[in-house]
């Protein structure tokens, strides 16, 4: 019995579940807080239902569980050295119950994506679910283990969790009102801008996070010849690529807060919350030199992700307000 739970919460830490709970959390609160509120705005509701909607969600995580699995799969023998007492895969659980479980997760992911895209009439849009799929193979197998790629691309897919919101339901809006959006001439170019910044800034602060982890992780990384940033460039060209990362990150920051979101519960929100922890962890990237100064580092990394997504329900209080 003890054994069990104890397997249970180590397949639990495997597939990342907290992250898994943050993806979600993503999806829906862009449907909920951006998405409909912006809709309402001009009379729009919308497209996909409950259940489809959740259909997205639940495949989104299933292949994203399914890429932490075959990422742990091939970074065992790294996670050795990098942080031995989290490695799951060949002690809690075989190799090959772990191959197993990401073919399994991948293959319903995908399916469940492609009963969507079919239910939906762009059966088309399957190929967003196989490719994530494909990519997150080729991310543990051979992207990972070269300078920049491994880190460009993780943050690409990471974006474009709260971008499948709007490639899903975009399509359908536009043929749902077509015929009112010809005869008004209104758009919905406010939807990409407001979903495609969260993308973009979604983007950027995993971009940090990966060099950041790369620093932490050197030692490991080093031993098996991987081609991180921090090996190539050095330490310093690291932090010096993170620090600017920050600041090319808080300046289009301060271009929104100036000319996009003038309320006070935005500015203060966003200073507080985004700008001043983005600040400290330049300094702290500038200070750093040890392992746990860079883990706490990539925590407060993730701590502004969470921070960003949390602004989602002020969006809405904020465009209902208005209304």
């Amino acid at each position: 019995m003890v054994r069990s739970f104890k397997i249970l919460f180590a397949f639990l830490r495997l597939i990342r579940t907290p992250n898994l709970i943050i993806i979600a959390l993503t999806q829906y609160f862009i449907r909920w807080f951006i998405l409909k509120p912006l809709l309402l705005v001009s009379d729009f509701r919308v497209q996909l239902s409950g259940m489809q909607f959740f259909l997205l969600v639940l495949s989104t995580m299933l292949i994203a569980a399914a890429g932490y699995i075959i990422n742990d799969y091939f970074d065992r023998k790294t996670d050795l050295i990098n942080r031995p007492g989290k490695v799951i895969v060949g002690r809690l659980i075989s190799r090959r119950y772990a191959i197993i479980f990401h073919i399994l997760f991948s293959a319903v992911g995908i399916l469940l994506g492609m009963y969507l895209a079919k239910s939906i009439n762009k059966l088309s849009l399957s190929v967003v679910f196989i490719f994530a799929t494909g990519v997150l193979w080729f991310y543990s197998t051979t992207y990972k283990r070269q300078l920049l790629v491994g880190n460009l691309v993780i943050s690409f897919l990471v974006g474009v969790v709260p971008l499948l919101v709007l490639i899903f339901e975009f399509p359908l809006l536009v043929n749902r009102y077509k015929l009112y959006i010809l005869a008004t001439g209104v758009n919905l170019h406010y939807l990409v801008f407001w979903i495609v910044s969260y993308a973009v800034f979604a983007f950027v602060i995993n971009l940090i996070r990966e060099i950041i982890k790369d620093m932490e992780d050197f030692e490991g990384d080093y031993i098996f010849g991987r081609q991180t940033v921090p090996i190539v460039w050095g330490i310093n060209a690291s932090k010096g690529i993170v620090i600017s990362l920050i600041f090319l990150t808080i300046i289009p920051i301060f271009y929104l807060l100036v000319f996009h979101l003038s309320d006070k519960i935005s500015f203060t929100y966003i200073i507080l919350f985004i700008v001043v922890p983005l600040i400290i962890i330049a300094f702290g990237v500038f200070w750093a030199s040890s392992k746990k100064q860079y883990y706490i580092l990539s925590q407060l990394t993730k701590l502004v992700m969470l921070t960003g997504l949390l602004y989602c329900p002020l969006v809405n209080y904020i465009v209902s307000s208005y209304k």
